[in-house]
């Protein structure tokens, strides 16, 4: 599958598309973006990644804030660590919360992959870290996830060439976005937006 010159995606909108899309048009085609107790912890776990460099222990090169690329798919980011041995790298994505086996930060994992593979390096597997469970959760690189990561990274190009936001989904994954306030999802969500938007509305009210 050769793609000669895609827009260039961040890999950390694999994860945001994958999640919601409204949430990525936001982050990635209006710069909005807002802290909340959830991203301030995310940067605590990040802090001991964030800072570039490299340590070799025992035969096993660890790199901390990677920047990687792939022209060929048209992706772009960072990798929070990557432990190579020889010829083979596997990235460790850092996450703050409770890991969710195929979930969406298993794209932005196979996205690096992608990257390092074009790099020149074996990746067979990576790595998510999950801080609230203090552990590392192993996400295998195959077709599978690169047909995914390929279809979102699809997606978050269509959004960037949209000429209007998706919707809100108003659902569970509103309730600790950061960018709550910015998504108005009782607003936005769809056929559940109110024909006048200066009336009373209760809150509380989701469709999950």
């Amino acid at each position: 599958m050769g793609l000669t010159d895609p827009a260039s995606i961040p890999l950390s909108a694999l994860e945001h598309v994958a999640y919601c899309r409204r949430q990525a048009a936001l982050i990635h085609v209006e710069a909005t973006w807002a802290d909340n107790a959830d991203t301030a912890r995310g940067d605590l776990v990040h802090r001991a990644v964030d800072l570039p460099g490299a340590r070799r222990r025992r035969g096993m090169v660890s790199v901390r804030s990677l920047p990687v690329a792939s022209t060929r798919y048209g992706l772009h980011g960072v990798c929070d660590l990557v432990e190579i041995v020889d010829g083979t790298a596997v990235p460790v994505e850092y996450k703050v919360g409770r890991y969710r086996p195929g979930g969406p930060a298993d794209l932005q994992v196979g996205g690096q992959a992608l990257c390092l593979v074009e790099a020149g390096f074996t990746v067979p597997a990576g790595y998510i870290y999950s801080a609230a469970e203090r552990r590392r959760h192993e996400v295998t690189i195959d077709p599978a996830l690169t047909d995914a990561v390929l279809q979102a990274a699809e997606r978050m190009r269509r959004l960037l060439a949209a000429d209007r936001l998706p919707p809100a989904h108003n659902d569970r994954r509103c309730r600790r976005c950061s960018i709550r306030e910015d998504c108005l999802p009782e607003v936005t969500g769809g056929e559940r937006r109110p024909t006048d938007l200066f009336a009373p509305r209760p809150l509380g009210t989701w469709h999950d």
